[in-house]
């Protein structure tokens, strides 16, 4: 059976509740995406979030990111199989031409479920939603990073993600690990030594968060590919492990709390 790019339990209830806080405003999406939520995971948000249940069962998502507060929703693909607005390789780069110039710095969010992983030139990608983005605007991604094997070209260390938000041009806002089937939500709170024993293999597990645009000062010319050379991941400071902190069981009804993620968000916000 293919599997389609698309929201899941987890992704949603976390997209949702960053929207509760911060507008999503202009959005572009990576390739054009659908509901997969299964009935069970539908039945599950309607009883936590304030999201209606005829917006869930659409197939297709425009209308329910409008109702998480998005003013417009754009897509953009290599192909024309799911309808995107925009048929473009992720892999050239949009500021040298093209027709997606035109739309360097139109969006307040950029949003990747999915679709880095099977991007050969993945940091191509990423500088092109850097450069589509508005200044302060955001990246916000679910990419795979453990038990994924054959689903792509790639799978993301935590790593990948941190260095990011150690450059010049990114500020890592969010990191969550959960399960592809929604059953559990990891947030990230240390970033050195994490232990990942819980994860590691067990299950397809992936990475949702939010990285923002930040803008060097004086700078007025579009990112290039050449710079992210200069990115590092820091030294580790400690030998002491870290653990991951549950904060969600996704089971069932009850033990599902949307009450979680939103004491999490208000504590770090």
């Amino acid at each position: 059976m293919e599997e389609r790019m698309g929201i899941n339990c987890s992704n949603l209830v976390l997209l949702a509740e960053y929207a509760r806080r911060h507008p999503l405003g202009s959005m572009l999406t990576y390739g054009r995406l659908f509901n997969t939520l299964s009935p069970s995971d539908r039945r599950r948000i309607v009883n936590s979030r304030e999201i209606s249940g005829s917006v869930l069962e659409e197939h297709n998502t425009e209308n329910l990111f409008t109702h998480l507060g998005a003013k417009r929703v754009l897509s953009l693909d290599i192909s024309n199989a799911d309808g995107a607005d925009m048929l473009v390789d992720l892999m050239d780069d949009f500021a040298s031409g093209g027709i997606m110039q035109q739309y360097l710095g139109n969006f307040d969010t950029v949003l990747d479920y999915g679709t880095s992983e099977h991007v050969f030139n993945f940091l191509q990608a990423l500088v092109n939603a850097y450069n589509l983005l508005r200044p302060n605007g955001v990246y916000i991604f679910d990419l795979p990073v453990s038990g994924w094997v054959s689903h792509a070209v790639y799978q993301f260390s935590p790593s990948y993600f941190m260095a990011l938000g150690n450059s010049p041009w990114f500020e890592l806002e969010w990191l969550f690990f959960h399960y592809k089937r929604g059953d559990s939500i990891f947030d990230i709170r240390h970033y050195h030594n994490i232990s990942y024993s819980r994860i590691n293999g067990r299950k397809r597990v992936s990475a949702w968060g939010v990285i923002r645009k930040t803008v060097p000062a004086g700078r007025s010319t579009p990112l290039a590919l050449s710079e992210l050379r200069t990115i590092q991941v820091d030294p580790r400071q400690s030998n002491r492990t870290q653990g991951l902190r549950l904060i969600s069981k996704l089971a069932g009804v009850r033990k599902y709390s949307a009450r979680n993620v939103h004491r999490m968000f208000d504590r770090r916000d």
